[in-house]
């Protein structure tokens, strides 16, 4: 089956945290929950905070109210203190199995998608402009992790998209 474009970017998006994730999985375990002086203080975090931010926005895309999507990420963040990074996977790995199951019931990712925020009101996205955004806001964390590694001396791992096109 040949995927669209949002969905393309999306399969890039869980092919650069897999990436990242078993990365991680090599190094000593005190590298992915080590406090950091940084924009979040530990790896575990981060990947904490990319998990949740693609629950609020696989919600918003089901239609689920602000209230019930926040519900919803704060149940399953619960679920997450203190824990293993073989763990995250896991929720990772399911995650992106209800993305794709969201994704195979749409028939068209360029519907509009109007939803009510209380802080902003009225809001209008296009599906796969919100697709692309869930992209690129995991790129950005990614590279908070990549630096966050560099501070403990670690290497990175390359997870640009270019990679993901050319992978064998």
């Amino acid at each position: 089956m040949v995927k669209n474009r949002a969905e393309k970017m999306y399969d890039y998006h869980v092919w650069a945290n897999q990436q990242l994730l078993q990365h991680l999985k090599q190094l000593p375990d005190k590298v992915y929950t080590a406090h950091i002086e940084s924009v979040f203080s530990s790896i575990s975090e981060v990947l904490i905070h990319l998990y949740a931010t693609d629950i609020v926005w696989l919600e918003t895309m089901k239609g689920s109210s602000f209230h019930d999507t926040i519900r919803e990420v704060e149940r399953r963040k619960s679920e997450l203190t203190a824990v293993s990074i073989d763990k995250l996977e896991m929720c990772y790995d399911e995650l992106s199995q209800q993305f794709q199951h969201f994704f195979a019931e749409q028939k068209d990712l360029e519907q509009i998608l109007i939803t009510e925020h209380p802080h902003y009101g009225r809001m209008e996205f296009i599906f796969a402009d919100l697709v692309h955004h869930i992209v690129n806001h995991g790129t950005y964390h990614r590279g908070n992790v990549t630096a966050m590694l560099r501070q403990q001396g670690e290497a990175g791992v390359p997870t640009d998209y270019v990679f993901f096109l050319t992978r064998k």
